[in-house]
Protein backbone atom coordinates (compact mmCIF):
# COMPACT_ATOMS: atom_id res chain seq x y z
CA UNK A 1 0.00 0.00 0.00
CA UNK A 2 1.18 3.67 -0.81
CA UNK A 3 -1.34 5.86 1.21
CA UNK A 4 -0.61 5.84 4.78
CA UNK A 5 -3.73 6.57 5.81
CA UNK A 6 -4.59 3.28 4.41
CA UNK A 7 -1.36 1.24 5.31
CA UNK A 8 -2.61 2.55 9.00
CA UNK A 9 -5.94 1.35 8.66
CA UNK A 10 -4.88 -2.01 7.10
CA UNK A 11 -2.22 -2.68 9.92
CA UNK A 12 -4.77 -1.59 12.51
CA UNK A 13 -7.45 -4.25 11.52
CA UNK A 14 -4.74 -6.81 11.02
CA UNK A 15 -3.99 -6.24 14.71
CA UNK A 16 -7.80 -6.08 15.51
CA UNK A 17 -8.23 -9.40 13.49
CA UNK A 18 -5.53 -11.07 15.11
CA UNK A 19 -6.25 -9.75 18.96
CA UNK A 20 -9.30 -9.90 19.73
CA UNK A 21 -9.75 -6.35 21.14
CA UNK A 22 -13.50 -3.61 21.04
CA UNK A 23 -11.48 -0.96 19.42
CA UNK A 24 -8.44 0.14 18.52
CA UNK A 25 -6.19 3.16 17.40
CA UNK A 26 -3.03 4.17 15.78
CA UNK A 27 -1.51 7.54 16.85
CA UNK A 28 1.53 9.18 14.89
CA UNK A 29 3.91 11.14 16.13
CA UNK A 30 4.34 15.29 15.33
CA UNK A 31 7.83 16.23 16.15
CA UNK A 32 7.68 19.32 15.68
CA UNK A 33 4.85 19.47 18.76
CA UNK A 34 5.85 16.84 20.34
CA UNK A 35 2.54 15.24 20.25
CA UNK A 36 0.77 12.53 19.26
CA UNK A 37 -2.22 12.83 16.84
CA UNK A 38 -5.42 9.96 15.81
CA UNK A 39 -4.45 8.44 12.41
CA UNK A 40 -6.64 5.06 12.60
CA UNK A 41 -9.60 3.92 14.74
CA UNK A 42 -11.53 1.14 15.10
CA UNK A 43 -14.43 0.39 17.49
CA UNK A 44 -18.05 1.72 18.36
CA UNK A 45 -16.60 5.02 19.28
CA UNK A 46 -14.35 5.28 16.11
CA UNK A 47 -16.19 7.98 14.68
CA UNK A 48 -16.52 10.30 17.59
CA UNK A 49 -12.76 9.79 18.51
CA UNK A 50 -11.10 10.73 14.94
CA UNK A 51 -13.59 13.79 15.18
CA UNK A 52 -12.76 14.75 18.40
CA UNK A 53 -8.96 14.50 17.19
CA UNK A 54 -7.25 14.78 20.18
CA UNK A 55 -3.50 15.26 20.48
CA UNK A 56 -1.97 13.42 23.40
CA UNK A 57 1.41 15.56 24.46
CA UNK A 58 4.45 12.95 24.33
CA UNK A 59 4.73 11.11 27.90
CA UNK A 60 0.87 11.78 28.44
CA UNK A 61 -1.07 8.69 29.30
CA UNK A 62 -0.57 5.32 28.39
CA UNK A 63 0.01 6.22 24.68
CA UNK A 64 2.03 9.10 25.02
CA UNK A 65 4.10 7.42 27.62
CA UNK A 66 5.00 4.24 25.08
CA UNK A 67 5.89 6.47 22.80
CA UNK A 68 8.05 8.77 24.77
CA UNK A 69 9.71 5.72 26.22
CA UNK A 70 9.76 2.91 23.90
CA UNK A 71 8.05 0.41 25.89
CA UNK A 72 5.38 -1.67 24.89
CA UNK A 73 2.70 -2.02 27.98
CA UNK A 74 -0.42 -4.48 28.15
CA UNK A 75 -2.37 -3.34 31.20
CA UNK A 76 -5.41 -5.28 32.41
CA UNK A 77 -7.05 -2.36 34.66
CA UNK A 78 -6.56 0.87 32.85
CA UNK A 79 -8.54 2.43 35.54
CA UNK A 80 -6.30 1.38 38.14
CA UNK A 81 -2.98 2.78 35.94
CA UNK A 82 -1.56 6.19 37.10
CA UNK A 83 -0.30 6.71 34.07
CA UNK A 84 -3.86 6.22 32.05
CA UNK A 85 -5.27 9.26 30.71
CA UNK A 86 -8.81 9.58 31.35
CA UNK A 87 -9.59 12.64 29.86
CA UNK A 88 -10.00 10.50 26.21
CA UNK A 89 -12.38 8.07 27.82
CA UNK A 90 -14.86 11.11 29.54
CA UNK A 91 -15.49 12.43 26.30
CA UNK A 92 -16.04 9.97 24.66
CA UNK A 93 -18.06 8.05 27.18
CA UNK A 94 -16.32 5.15 26.58
CA UNK A 95 -15.26 2.98 29.52
CA UNK A 96 -11.59 2.01 28.71
CA UNK A 97 -10.48 -1.79 30.54
CA UNK A 98 -7.51 -3.19 29.50
CA UNK A 99 -4.87 -2.02 26.70
CA UNK A 100 -2.03 -2.76 24.99
CA UNK A 101 0.14 -0.33 23.08
CA UNK A 102 3.41 -0.88 21.64
CA UNK A 103 5.29 1.65 20.56
CA UNK A 104 6.13 2.37 16.54
CA UNK A 105 9.52 2.62 16.87
CA UNK A 106 12.69 1.79 14.54
CA UNK A 107 16.44 2.99 15.21
CA UNK A 108 15.58 4.83 17.94
CA UNK A 109 13.32 7.33 16.01
CA UNK A 110 9.27 6.92 17.52
CA UNK A 111 6.61 7.33 14.83
CA UNK A 112 3.84 6.59 17.18
CA UNK A 113 1.77 3.61 19.01
CA UNK A 114 -0.64 0.99 18.08
CA UNK A 115 -2.92 0.95 20.59
CA UNK A 116 -5.52 -2.00 21.44
CA UNK A 117 -8.06 -1.27 24.26
CA UNK A 118 -10.62 -3.78 26.02
CA UNK A 119 -9.46 -7.40 25.35
CA UNK A 120 -12.55 -9.28 24.84
CA UNK A 121 -12.89 -12.25 26.69
CA UNK A 122 -10.68 -11.37 29.25
CA UNK A 123 -8.73 -8.47 30.35
CA UNK A 124 -5.35 -10.03 30.34
CA UNK A 125 -3.17 -10.01 27.28
CA UNK A 126 -1.36 -13.61 26.29
CA UNK A 127 2.27 -13.05 25.44
CA UNK A 128 1.95 -13.86 21.69
CA UNK A 129 -0.76 -11.17 21.62
CA UNK A 130 1.85 -8.71 22.83
CA UNK A 131 4.49 -9.98 20.36
CA UNK A 132 1.81 -9.82 17.52
CA UNK A 133 1.07 -6.05 18.22
CA UNK A 134 4.94 -5.60 18.77
CA UNK A 135 5.53 -6.58 15.58
CA UNK A 136 2.71 -5.31 14.00
CA UNK A 137 4.01 -1.80 15.42
CA UNK A 138 7.29 -2.50 14.06
CA UNK A 139 5.99 -3.15 10.58
CA UNK A 140 4.25 0.34 10.88
CA UNK A 141 7.66 2.19 11.52
CA UNK A 142 9.52 0.67 8.91
CA UNK A 143 6.59 1.18 6.52
CA UNK A 144 6.55 4.64 8.02
CA UNK A 145 10.43 5.34 7.51
CA UNK A 146 10.57 4.60 3.98
CA UNK A 147 7.64 6.82 2.89
CA UNK A 148 8.99 9.54 4.47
Amino acid sequence: KSDPDEAMEFILDLAMSKVHAESGSIFLADLSSNELNVEAARGPKSRELLRLNPRVGMGVGIVGYCAQETVTLAISDAQRDPRFFREISDRLGYQTKSILCSPMTLQGRSFGCLELINKKGNSRFEEWEVAVVNYLAEQAARYLDRVG
